[in-house]
């Protein structure tokens, strides 16, 4: 998750947002892995959304941590 945060960020900034947020949503399985071991900023959260949104319908999402699930909130 933080490396596909760091690409869409740099996407929004150098136009290619658009084209990843279509790539994202042409997958048949979204694995978000690592979730937790970066806070959320308002940004990440929004783009997690998102990215989860996209494949609604069209594909599953799998959500991987390392953090117990009791601290995600953290």
């Amino acid at each position: 998750m933080p490396r596909l945060f760091a690409d869409l960020a740099l996407g929004r900034g150098d136009g290619r947002y658009p084209r990843l947020m279509r790539a994202l949503g042409g997958v048949k399985l979204l694995i978000l892995d690592d979730w937790g071991l970066e806070p959320l900023g308002p940004s990440s959260a929004a783009t997690c959304w998102r990215s989860s949104r996209t494949v609604t319908g069209r594909g599953a999402t799998i959500i991987t941590s390392q953090v117990p699930v009791d601290r995600w909130h953290d």
